[in-house]
């Protein structure tokens, strides 16, 4: 019992983690109309609206900066005032300052225009609100195949997909997801059963922003699949080439095409992963041993208007141009 202690005190750094620093949204309540479209854009629900109707940040809150109050509002009457930062302890990696898209310029260096999948790229923003009406197969066909011809190391493919578009089984799924969830996340809150999480799990599991969002799909506040009338399961084969750095790629190329189409998508390994503990669930999927599942992509038409370039982190850019022998930083 000794030595757990003593080994839970050297891992404490990453287990509770210190010198977080939640990001803060101002509202313009002359701009504001008090739709609560950011409240409801919000996956971890950091804000809320206030007496006169204007949204707010809680008093505790972890705002990540993910900006979908921002792409969400249509007044535009949010701004930044400080985005979310780590300045002492374990999750302390030197966060970058967040920038615009860097304005496009053409071959010669000249002002120009995004072209279309610029945009789709920059805009792109991941939808956790559906409408209800089905996606055509035909549709998802497309989204399919985009994933089918991804690049792959050695040309392994190593993919899987299963489509579930039957609500009641969505329905099912989504149950079982937030029971798993639920019986989970207190786990991790116990310095004794999180210490067997510490093998079994990635480092970033215990990244206050994944804690935070098992805790609230835990709660049910924030869904899984959040409603959306379909989604594809991704698995891998271990066999095969790098499966999850592959996996990604096939499923960005995926998210990106479904955008182009007018869906909207969302990752969710939470509705994902914990399938790989459910042999059953996991072979009715198609998904029998050895291969595994890696992520889903929820999709479905958006409810409302959740697209819009929002900042990202900038990191300076080590540039070795041509006889060059010392690198120039760009920032």
């Amino acid at each position: 019992m000794e030595e757990k202690a003593t080994r839970f005190e050297d891992l404490k750094p990453m287990l509770r983690p210190t010198g977080i620093v939640p990001g803060i949204i101002k509202v313009d309540p002359e701009k504001c109309t008090g739709c609560g479209m950011c409240v409801l854009n919000c996956p971890f629900k950091s804000m809320e609206m206030d007496e006169h109707k204007h949204p707010k940040m809680k008093d505790q809150h972890l705002c990540s900066s993910c900006f979908n109050c921002i792409a969400a509002c249509p007044e535009d009457a949010l701004s930044i005032v400080r985005t979310y930062d780590v300045k002492e302890g374990f999750f302390d990696t030197d966060t970058p300052p967040s920038k615009m898209p860097l304005a496009p310029k053409d071959a010669d260096g000249e002002p120009t225009e995004w072209n279309t999948l610029e945009r789709i790229v920059l805009e792109r923003r991941s939808t956790r609100h559906y409408k209800k009406d089905p996606v055509p197969e035909s549709l998802l066909l497309r989204v399919l195949e985009a994933g089918r011809f991804a690049p792959s190391g050695g040309n392994h493919q190593p993919w899987k997909f299963t489509v579930v578009t039957d609500p009641e089984f969505i329905a099912e799924l989504e149950e079982t997801m937030h029971g798993f969830w639920a019986q989970t996340y207190p786990l991790f809150n116990n310095d004794d059963t999180v210490m067997n999480m510490v093998e079994t799990v990635e480092t970033g599991v215990f990244d206050p922003r994944t804690q935070r969002g098992i805790q609230c799909i835990a709660k049910k506040i924030l869904p899984v699949y959040f409603g959306g009338p379909a989604v594809i399961f991704m698995g891998a084969h271990p066999k095969l080439n790098n499966p999850a750095l592959t996996i990604g790629i096939c499923g960005q190329n995926m998210n990106l095409v479904a955008n182009s189409l007018g869906l909207g998508v969302c990752w969710t390994n939470f509705g994902a992963v914990p399938i790989n503990t459910m042999p059953e669930l996991k072979s009715k999927l198609g998904f029998d041993e050895p291969w595994t599942v890696i992520t889903a992509l929820v999709t479905g038409y958006p409810k409302f208007k959740q697209s819009k370039m929002v900042p990202r982190h900038y990191r300076p850019v080590t540039w070795f141009g041509p006889r060059s022998k010392e690198p120039e930083i760009k920032t």
